[in-house]
């Protein structure tokens, strides 16, 4: 009898004993990066390149590319960026006098990431767990790295897909005559303008509904991907453009290329190039009957 309480009793301190484990393990494994900033009090991101061009991200009413072009920002890569900041820490090594910063990638990073005036060195990755080795503070953090490739990418990749900006609404569209070359389909030039609340086309005047799909249309258009141009290219007299007059009182321009491959929007006074499927220049371009 006494032999079982015994038992029952070491099994009892060992189960303890695991609980505590587990919970001290799942405690260290919840602490994140830093407890000095969170995603929403950052309005500045920065990241460093040491052989590329660095990038600038700023936030006012909504974030936006600062450097190397002022345009939307795309927010679904930001909220990547700023992931960061709530990922798991699986080890910590504080860093003293004797600290090979080598040793870690971390002597001269290729990366980093700069949160308002919080910088984040990004090193090597752990051989065995693949996490990477980040150095923030005077310390060493192992954690989970979704975003270092993200961090090497062009500029373009942080440039909102979107064409245009979904809090200005259109006031005015203008089309150009558009031929499909591979089925020698033609679209006409077409002008879609906002009048006492209602909407009016012309050479042809169509229903509102058939307008306003058009509209919605252009308002919607996601690009597969943006391109950032470079200064020395410029228009030909002879491009064919859109021409899209939005309630902020601004317009966007777009010189118009297309193929049976795809459709490009180049807009060079934001230095931006859309391009799109072929398959959505009738939706862009042609009421729909």
């Amino acid at each position: 009898m006494k032999s079982t309480y015994l038992t029952n009793l070491l099994l009892l301190v060992v189960a303890v004993l695991l609980v505590w484990l587990m919970t001290e393990s799942q405690i260290a494994d919840s602490a994140y990066i830093t407890d000095k900033i969170q995603a929403a009090q950052v309005n500045q991101i920065t990241i460093l390149r040491r052989d590329q061009q660095s990038i600038h991200l700023q936030r006012d009413q909504q974030w936006r590319l600062s450097q190397p072009v002022n345009v939307r920002a795309n927010q679904t890569r930001i909220n990547l960026l700023l992931s960061l900041l709530q990922q798991p820490v699986h080890q910590q090594i504080p860093v003293t006098q004797t600290t090979d910063l080598a040793e870690f990638g971390l002597q001269q990073p290729e990366l980093s990431l700069v949160f308002n005036e919080y910088h984040f060195a990004f090193g090597d990755t752990e051989p065995l767990s693949e996490y990477r080795y980040i150095l923030h503070d005077q310390q060493i953090y192992l954690v989970n790295d979704d975003i270092s490739p993200l961090l090497g990418a062009s500029a373009s990749s942080f440039v909102d897909n979107r064409l245009l900006d979904p809090a200005s609404k259109i006031t005015a569209l203008h089309l150009p005559e558009l031929q499909n070359q591979k089925v020698q389909q033609q679209y006409a030039a077409l002008s879609i303008i906002q009048q006492n609340d209602s909407w009016h086309s012309t050479p042809q005047n169509y229903p509102q509904d058939k307008l306003l799909a058009l509209l919605q249309n252009w308002q919607q258009a996601y690009a597969m991907q943006v391109v950032i141009l470079s200064n020395a290219e410029t228009i030909a007299r002879d491009e064919q453009e859109v021409t899209i007059k939005l309630t902020d009182n601004t317009q966007r321009n777009f010189v118009v290329s297309h193929s049976e491959e795809g459709l490009t929007l180049t807009d060079h006074q934001q230095q931006l190039q859309y391009l799109f499927p072929a398959t959505i220049i009738p939706a862009l371009f042609s009421i729909n009957e």
